[in-house]
């Protein structure tokens, strides 16, 4: 498909993050991008697979630090094959129009798990921080809410949607076919991918043992690098970490 770039207008410019905010569409799909004052060197950027703007706080500390933040909407596709094709092209509208680093850091909140770690597997070698958050890792966790070594509430609309994005005819041929967390993932840790997990412990919609703690697991087994964060009760929501400091001082350092 044709790239349509409609570079549009700056909605605001807000002193604390003194922030451009750019609003463009590449093959139909809005791309939000906050572009600092002054970029860092190497340019680096955050790349949201959902929810931008969740984490405010550090969206600003990052674009404060001179890092580009960015948010492509392809909503309701589970990081699919369709999505994984927009992000390809928003991928060379950073790195060869912009000139951003060729290492972003993937930020994956709930369900924008499944981007993060689409990207990663397709891309080992396009990652520098593998940042999940109460993360979708395990489809048939959610939305699929199936009985694994603990069982979320799960979303039967969208485990139904699920099954038609990916064009699986039942439930067991879906959870059959779906990726395990960790599937693919190896060459990421090899290309030196570091892994970040903030995590409720008691997250009864996306439960961490289900999901991301697999692949901290698979990380520690590995030898990769990884920093986990637990929140001791927690649950889905909030995310993040009630100081950002810490986050954003580790993503400052990991993507050097």
């Amino acid at each position: 498909m044709r790239i349509s770039f409609l570079l549009a207008f700056t909605l605001s410019v807000t002193a604390a993050s003194a922030a451009t905010v750019e609003k463009f569409v590449i093959d139909g799909k809005s791309v939000t991008l906050k572009v600092p004052e002054n970029a860092a060197p190497g340019k680096p950027w955050l790349w949201v697979g959902e929810f931008a703007g969740h984490l405010k706080s550090l969206e600003e500390g990052l674009v404060d630090k001179g890092w580009h933040v960015v948010y492509v909407g392809v909503s309701n596709q589970f990081g699919s094959p369709a999505s994984m094709e927009v992000w390809e092209k928003l991928y060379a509208e950073m790195r060869e129009k912009r000139a951003l680093s060729a290492k972003p850091a993937l930020l994956g909140i709930s369900r924008g798990g499944l981007y993060v770690n689409a990207w990663t597997r397709l891309h080992p070698d396009r990652v520098s921080v593998l940042y999940l958050d109460n993360a979708v890792c395990d489809i048939r966790s959610w939305p699929g809410g199936f009985q694994l070594n603990a069982k979320g509430k799960g979303s039967l609309g969208d485990w139904n949607l699920y099954k038609t994005v990916f064009q699986f005819e039942s439930d067991a041929v879906a959870q059959e076919k779906s990726l395990r967390p960790a599937d693919g993932l190896l060459p990421a840790l090899k290309n030196g991918v570091f892994l970040v997990s903030v995590h409720g412990t008691a997250d009864m919609t996306v439960p961490y043992v289900d999901n991301a703690k697999v692949i901290v697991d698979f990380w520690q087994k590995e030898g990769g690098r990884f920093k986990a964060f637990p929140k001791e009760g927690g649950d889905h929501h909030p995310h993040g970490l009630p100081d950002s400091k810490v986050l954003l001082d580790l993503l400052s350092e990991a993507a050097k």
